[in-house]
């Protein structure tokens, strides 16, 4: 079985990053972003995230976590506690 999944494609034409225009703190970047997320009526969750990470063998494991909070001094999110990372 086989179905065409173009038409979903969208052209993201919204912005783009010009290096001498960035803050020279990265929170103060993501902190603009994420109120632009969370000002749109449509995010359900704008605090919802994937986080990466490699094994010992250098195999990607990716898993979907929620932020709790950040600030100049990092970011603080959590995931189910009943996953493998939760245990």
């Amino acid at each position: 079985m086989s179905k065409d999944l173009s038409r979903y494609r969208k052209e993201y034409l919204k912005g783009f990053l010009i290096e001498e225009n960035l803050p020279e703190n990265p929170i103060k970047l993501f902190s603009d972003w994420f109120n632009n997320a969370d000002s749109k009526s449509n995010e359900i969750e704008p605090n919802a995230m994937s986080l990466s990470a490699i094994d010992l063998n250098g195999v990607p494991i990716t898993r979907v976590v929620l932020l709790k909070k950040f600030s100049n001094d990092g970011f603080v999110f959590c995931t189910n506690y009943s996953s493998t990372k939760g245990k």
